[in-house]
């Protein structure tokens, strides 16, 4: 099968954003390399479809990888560097211009962002980590973004309803968090890649809220999410 190379190594939520330009490829019978930084190298073990090496390992394609920009598809095989499309192929906007670069519509990424829950684990942490209930009644809030750092905007204390926080917790991921964002009663979170799995979850939420870094950042994201929420900037 011919390959197909994706150049976004890091970004979780512009990995989850981009699945449709490899799950489009795949459809035109192309292979997809997509190699991810070691640390969110457990995003394979929920979107199983895919070949997620990662960025230390020998892979199609690597001696291009590094060096490798925009986008050439050919009839024997493909390198797509979604990573640089703003600065190779900007439409205006830093996350369709991943889409535009190779003709293809943004819209109804939502479709294509495909991944298998765990419900084991999520169980394991709604009931057993966190304590919580079937009828439990509660906020999400996250003020983690970016990796180790943190926002000090949302508190715990300026909710009426118990609030459970996004922490780090050995042994589960980001998708472990599934069931949480099903169950809450409202979300208040920074801008980060949970509101792409928000987007394709069964959700009713009072009021759910994102908050964007700045003025830039509301107008480069607000646009991509389809579950009523409010966007503002901290």
């Amino acid at each position: 099968m011919k390959p197909c190379l994706i150049k976004q190594p890091a970004g979780i939520g512009d990995v989850f954003f981009c699945q449709k330009i490899a799950r489009v490829m795949m459809q035109n019978g192309y292979q997809i390399i997509w190699p991810l930084r070691p640390d969110i190298y457990w995003i394979k073990d929920y979107i199983k479809d895919i070949d997620f090496p990662t960025t230390d390992d020998d892979f199609i394609g690597k001696d291009i990888y590094d060096r490798g920009a925009g986008a050439v598809v050919e009839e024997n095989g493909a390198f797509i560097s979604t990573a640089t499309a703003d600065m190779t192929h900007n439409d205006g906007k830093i996350m369709s211009s991943k889409y535009s670069m190779v003709g293809l519509d943004y819209s109804d990424w939502q479709d294509y962002f495909k991944f298998d829950r765990n419900f084991e684990k999520e169980d394991d942490l709604y009931y057993n980590v966190l304590g919580l209930k079937d009828d439990s009644e509660f906020v999400f809030i996250n003020n983690l973004y970016n990796e180790n750092r943190d926002c000090d905007l949302l508190k715990p204390e300026n909710y009426n309803l118990p609030a459970v926080e996004l922490q780090y917790i050995e042994g589960f991921t980001l998708f472990d968090w599934c069931k949480v964002f099903e169950k809450a009663k409202s979300v208040y979170t920074i801008n980060t890649s949970l509101n792409y799995i928000i987007d394709v979850l069964d959700t009713s939420y009072d009021e759910y809220v994102i908050i964007a870094h700045n003025e830039k950042n509301k107008t480069e994201i607000d646009y991509l999410f389809s579950t009523p929420h409010e966007m503002i900037c901290k």
